[in-house]
């Protein structure tokens, strides 16, 4: 157990972002450790026709899960993980009950495991201990399982890159949320075991082009941009600049209102009766 922690906290870590002492604590991770990556595909599809099964071990097609006018927030996992899968969970739902948003609502939240051996009561308890951290009805959410090649052309349709270590036989793969807008289109990538709420709300509201959230999170999303470097939504001055111009221009001409009206309601007091 020890050494299953020590290899998969290291690769949480360097796919969250955080720094590497040097290359040869990277070399010296498991090959599985090593082919867990994440390929972005920003712009492309998730292709419709992927048969995975349900929570009930009925057959599922991807389309089924990416219609509707909501994004779909896809979290590729698997259920019998006994570390990092379960603290990614936790984190997305933790960032989700921040965000204040509605599953089944405002989003889709689907959860796809990489494992062939995962089981749809594998599935149906991970959904529903999740949907208990929401406050959310277990229906609102979607775990699946697959085939090994049904999980793999999900995987390989974001760029998701995961490995088996059959030392330990664990999987090995990146902590990451891909944000798909309706439809199934990449919109965004979220990393790291706890993805804020603040990006999640963001990136929710930027894939579905402004028709989740409230106004607020509309002006949000053109004051700020995601920036691949800190992997983070960050403050977009040119977002600001014209949130300010706009600003001026209602103040101006509410003055020149306030002004004209004042004018002529001194105009009309001056004329003969």
């Amino acid at each position: 157990m020890v050494r299953r922690f020590g290899w998969a906290m290291a690769l949480s870590m360097m796919l969250a972002g955080a720094p590497v002492a040097a290359a040869e604590e990277t070399r010296a991770l498991p090959m599985a450790a090593r082919q867990a990556d994440v390929d972005e595909r920003l712009g492309g599809y998730v292709p419709r026709d992927i048969v995975l099964r349900g929570e009930r071990g009925e057959e599922v097609k991807t389309g089924e899960l990416l219609a509707g006018d909501v994004p779909v927030l896809l979290v590729l996992a698997y259920y019998r993980c006994p570390m990092l899968c379960p603290l990614l969970l936790t984190g997305v739902s933790k960032g989700l009950a921040e965000a204040g948003y509605t599953p089944g609502e405002d989003y889709r939240l689907v959860t796809v495991s990489i494992d062939p051996e995962d089981t749809p009561t594998d599935a149906a308890k991970r959904r529903d201990a999740l949907a208990e951290k929401l406050g959310a009805k277990p229906e609102s959410l979607r775990f699946l399982v697959g085939t090994a090649e049904a999980s793999r052309a999900v995987a390989d349709a974001v760029g998701f890159r995961y490995g088996y270590d059959s030392s330990t036989e664990q999987y090995a793969h990146p902590a990451v949320v891909t944000v798909l807008a309706p439809g199934g289109r990449i919109s965004r990538y979220l990393y790291g075991l706890e993805p804020s709420a603040w990006d999640l709300r963001l990136a929710l509201v930027e894939a579905a082009a402004g028709k989740v959230g409230t106004i607020v999170d509309r002006v949000l999303v053109t004051c700020y941009r995601y920036d691949p470097a800190t992997r983070r939504y960050g403050p977009y001055i040119t977002g600001f600049l014209r949130i300010g111009s706009l600003l001026i221009l209602c103040t101006v001409g509410t003055t020149l209102g306030m002004l004209w009206r004042r004018d002529r309601r001194r105009g009309r007091g001056g004329e003969p009766r």
